[in-house]
């Protein structure tokens, strides 16, 4: 910004000894700094807001009349935008958030990791890994062996399509973790905030603390709980993702989407919150909650489910591509109980059974066909 001309500061709009001479311009810059400070005021950092100001500031100044007033529909066009868009402000600012979305996502995993920080990576053994943190978080317990840590910010559990992992937080909250998933988290919570970070699909059982609310975000959506069991799937390459409450209460924050405004929606058990991650769609119905969280104990519970759908379950589950090269009407959807703990050939010979289907193997993948 070049020096030289001085714009007014906010004091000077709003008041202390000094008044703009137009009495509108006054309102709208009182306006406009009701905003600024308000527009997420727990993350921006002051030398942002400073910078905002700075750039709003030269309209402003008071001008020729002829352009005075266009000033002013600039400056109220900033004002509606500053509005509309709080919310992609405060996530924006959010050190959780910054430090997950900038992990590498470069090569498929094999083995479940822990990632300490950005460097240090432990490899952890196993289809179904436990870890356990310490209180103060320096210390962590991966499959009945305990390590000491290094320190770091933030933690971030791996886990690849055909493995799963438990993670109890020092906090003593339990996070299960689908296959495909990470879980970005602190090794111990400071300074009254629990937060943690979703991709993928997690069952979360939250240890209650009335002090200290939970939040997870996941895919753009913020859950809100005190103390609570619940599912979310929010995996990056699904166009919808998913909240179901299994007890307690949770708040759900839904960010606008063009010029739509935020939303907040109150759960309660049974509930099923599913949002569409391009506009931000957001549907409330009643659900069987075992259907949503049976996976986490080995089974997979379906009802009128699109066979599509659970062939992409099932490949996450078994690390395996497949796909239905069939048309056959009645196959858009089915309802069963497959035991996923069983080899997958078994659970296949299940799902073809019932449908009138075969499947063929070819290398990594595997078609589901008509038979004949």
């Amino acid at each position: 910004m070049k020096r030289g001309k001085k714009y007014p500061t906010l004091e000077d709009i709003l008041g202390n000894d000094r008044t703009p001479e137009d009495a509108a311009l006054q309102a709208l810059a009182g306006s406009v700094e009701r905003v600024i400070r308000n527009a997420g005021n727990e993350t921006w950092d002051p030398a942002d807001k400073a910078a905002l100001w700075e750039e709003i500031a030269p309209g402003l100044v008071p001008q020729p009349v002829r352009y005075r007033y266009l000033y002013l529909k600039v400056a109220a066009a900033i004002l509606v935008l500053l509005a509309v868009g709080r919310w992609y402000f405060l996530p924006r600012q959010n050190d959780l958030l910054r430090f997950a979305r900038q992990l590498p996502h470069d090569h498929p995993l094999t083995d479940t990791r822990l990632l300490v920080g950005q460097h240090q990576a432990v490899v952890v053994k196993g289809k179904n890994a436990a870890l356990v943190y310490a209180g103060g978080g320096t210390g962590v317990t991966i499959n009945k062996d305990t390590l000491s840590i290094a320190a770091a910010t933030y933690n971030t559990l791996m886990v690849p399509y055909g493995r799963r992992a438990r993670v109890q937080l020092e906090d003593g909250s339990v996070v299960q973790l689908n296959a495909g998933s990470r879980l970005v988290y602190p090794a111990a919570f400071k300074n009254g905030k629990r937060e943690v970070y979703l991709e993928g699909e997690a069952f979360f059982d939250i240890a209650p603390n009335s002090q200290s609310p939970f939040f997870v975000y996941a895919s753009g959506l913020v859950t809100e709980v005190l103390g609570t069991t619940f599912n979310i799937s929010a995996y990056p390459d699904d166009t919808r993702q998913s909240l179901v409450l299994a007890s307690g209460s949770v708040r759900l924050h839904v960010p606008g989407h063009g010029f739509s405004r935020e939303r907040s929606q109150l759960l309660q058990p049974a509930d099923m919150a599913s949002v569409d991650a391009k506009d931000g769609d957001l549907q409330m119905s009643r659900v069987n909650v075992a259907s949503y969280t049976a996976w986490k104990d080995g089974r997979l519970l379906f009802f009128n489910t699109p066979l599509k759908d659970i062939l992409k379950k099932l490949t996450r589950y078994y690390n395996i591509e497949l796909d239905l090269a069939s048309t056959k009407p009645g196959l858009e959807t089915c309802s069963g109980d497959l035991d996923l703990e069983d080899n997958l050939d078994n659970v296949l010979e299940v799902i073809c059974a019932t449908n009138s289907l075969r499947y063929e193997r070819y290398g990594q993948r595997i078609v589901l066909t008509e038979k004949e």
